[in-house]
């Protein structure tokens, strides 16, 4: 375009949106459908983008957990293991951990977990077992290098027992790898650390603690970190003692830790805890190190922490599912897994680098928003320049 028909195209804006123009009608009416269709965008742009129906990994049953190719899920006939194509019955099954091609299945029985290798060699079934010691059941595993800390169940509480799975010992050394502890604590997630663990779930007080309902006394959210000299019992040192409540999710962040609860959420960074006042009932870490954090079925939106920074979306629609399990996969791709209001299995999928991309309906508003500030810019440039050019005073 020359400057003859540049110069005619701006001439023909001035005379349009001029104040006696006879199109000043239209002017007004392009002004109002530009004002309308925005916030009605804008309201749009609001919602989180990336949001679909179905998850990244399929099972006939609740999805609870999974471990490279292994998923364990919930079924009417009890919990259920699926690896590499083989299922499994296995009603008391809790967890699943893999370590160097190793996957790890905490399977409710006393004394051992089970785990299978990629050969599954020198093994007569399907799994493989490993010795934790009489009268242990292991709720939970988490590997660190070599050594493997456990939730076991004692009784009605829970406590933490570690081993080196590259060595072996006599009942006396599992007794003596088992952690002391005073009251009773219900342990949920675990996060290996440079050195040793961070461990989340709740202190239950006493009964008739504070004038507490002695049948059913109330529990705090709690997070521990554990040491271990590989010579004696685990030492467990309490980090954050919270409201009423429970910690289900202890993920890395670029400085430290953000340990999520359905009182609070904390950010650890060198043993010191800072309250981010935002709660919630279950949560991943994506690709980015990004927390995201989850309501119960119908929340309409998702809380995202992002170097310290708490930021709210909008959900497209409300959460159709109540969260049993969330996955990340190395995409990015956000798996939330659970059961829908008729307790039937249901899963979404949200694009963490969705809401950032510029082909969201959100990058796009940004990137008209900058098109057209250049335009009325240069419109605005063009006139100055061109009074200047004839000698108008403005």
């Amino acid at each position: 375009m020359d400057g003859a028909c540049l110069g005619g195209v701006m001439s023909g804006w001035r005379r349009l949106l001029e104040e006696e123009s006879e199109h000043q009608w239209l002017s007004f009416a392009v002004f109002a459908i530009l004002v309308i269709g925005g916030a009605v965008l804008i309201d749009w742009s609001n919602e989180l983008s990336g949001v679909h129906q179905g998850g990244q990994i399929n099972a006939d049953g609740v999805i609870y957990d999974s471990a490279g190719d292994a998923v364990m899920y919930q079924t009417d006939d009890g919990m259920r293991i699926s690896h590499n194509g083989v299922d499994n019955l296995e009603r008391e099954a809790t967890c699943l951990e893999e370590f160097k091609g190793i996957t790890f299945a905490c399977l409710g029985e006393e004394g051992s977990i089970a785990f299978m290798q990629e050969d599954n060699l020198g093994c007569e079934s399907v799994w493989c077992n490993f010795t934790i010691g009489q009268e242990t059941v292991a709720k939970d595993v988490s590997v660190n290098g070599y050594d493997m800390l456990m939730i076991i169940q004692v009784g009605t509480t829970d406590s933490l027992a570690v081993l080196n799975i590259d060595e072996t010992y006599s009942q006396d050394d599992y007794n003596k790898f088992t952690a002391q502890h005073e009251g009773k604590m219900h342990l949920e997630t675990m996060i290996a650390t440079d050195d040793g663990w961070l461990v989340g779930g709740s202190w239950q007080a006493p009964a008739n603690w504070l004038a507490s309902n002695p049948v059913s006394p109330p529990m705090f959210e709690l997070v521990l970190s554990v040491q271990w000299d590989g010579v004696s019992a685990p030492s467990l040192e309490i980090i954050h003692m919270g409201d009423e409540g429970q910690i289900h999710g202890i993920f890395e962040s670029d400085d430290g830790y953000v340990a999520t609860g359905t009182a609070d959420t904390i950010s650890i960074v060198d043993s010191e805890v800072t309250s981010l006042g935002v709660s919630s009932y279950a949560s991943v870490a994506d690709s980015n190190n990004d927390v995201w954090l989850f309501g119960q079925i119908g929340s309409t939106t998702v809380a995202i922490i992002s170097d310290g920074e708490i930021d709210v979306e909008k959900l497209p629609e409300p959460l159709s599912v109540d969260p049993t399990y969330i996955y990340c996969d190395d995409d990015g791709m956000i798996s939330v897994h659970g059961s829908d209001t008729s307790d039937n299995p249901a899963a979404i999928s949200i694009d963490s680098n969705a809401r950032n991309s510029f082909t969201s309906l959100r990058g796009i508003l940004d990137l008209g928003f900058i098109l057209i500030s250049i335009i009325v810019m240069s419109i605005m440039g063009w006139n100055i320049a061109d009074a200047i050019r004839k000698g108008e005073v403005f």
